[in-house]
């Protein structure tokens, strides 16, 4: 009977602190957890390390819950479940995009058809690879400049041209947007009339819904039969 109610004691114990701990959160190598924290770790010589796991085991992950965190061997990189799917981590500060510039070079003038801006992949100033692929490898010999995305989604398509000495008189010009050999829309588009040759320049952008594999080409056309000194070419892919 002693023996009985010992027991009953320690599950009445139990039973009423364990609430208390279920609501304090877990505190390593620290004393002082922050009332905030559900798991605060403290040190200054290990790391925090996620379940790590290749690709297939982690697509293999019976119903992992809305926010788990795991570091993919495959390709190592960290991956947040979010809206039931694996989304590899991207920081803040990197917003997927690419961005592609070129000081001087030639501009030609040309009502049509539309010519390619002068840009491939010596002109990269950013990119985020798993998202966009440049093409053209040699200076020697450039290449049209086409990207491809690599993943679906919203896209911002900008870009832009100028000039130091275009030809006085009136001019039409478009900056167009080129989906896998299609126009799919107007950057920009308008006339321009110097009273003398001068500084010109435009830019523009599109949002546009792609698929992955689409390929983007950026052209432009601009009344003339010349070539002129360009001042700068340059073409912007963000992902929304």
């Amino acid at each position: 009977m002693k023996y009985c109610k010992k027991n009953l004691i320690v599950l009445v114990l139990f039973l009423a602190v364990m609430p208390l701990f279920a609501q304090s959160g877990v505190a390593i190598n620290t004393t002082n957890l922050d009332d905030g924290s559900a798991l605060q770790v403290e040190s200054t010589t290990g790391s925090v390390v996620m379940p790590r796991m290749t690709t297939t085991q982690m697509e293999a992950i019976d119903g992992p819950l809305e926010g788990s965190i795991v570091f993919n061997t495959t390709d190592s990189s960290l991956y947040i479940r979010i809206n039931g799917n694996w989304i590899k981590y991207v920081q803040l500060n990197n917003t997927p995009s690419v961005i592609l510039n070129k000081n001087g070079g030639n501009l030609i003038l040309q009502e049509d058809p539309p010519l390619p801006l002068p840009l491939n992949d010596v002109n990269i100033l950013h990119n985020v690879p798993d998202y966009f692929e440049v093409s053209g490898n040699s200076e020697e010999e450039p290449k049209d400049s086409t990207i491809r995305i690599l993943q679906e989604g919203l896209y911002l398509v900008t870009a832009g041209m100028s000039t130091t000495n275009l030809p006085s008189g009136p001019k039409k010009y478009k900056l167009l947007v080129f989906v896998n050999g299609t126009l799919k829309s107007y950057l920009t588009s308008g006339n321009v009339n110097l009273a003398k040759n001068d500084f010109w320049g435009t830019s523009g952008n599109s949002v546009l819904l792609l698929d992955a594999n689409d390929v983007i080409e950026i052209k432009y056309t601009l009344d003339g039969s010349s070539t002129i000194t360009a001042k700068f070419f340059n073409i912007g892919i963000s992902k929304l």
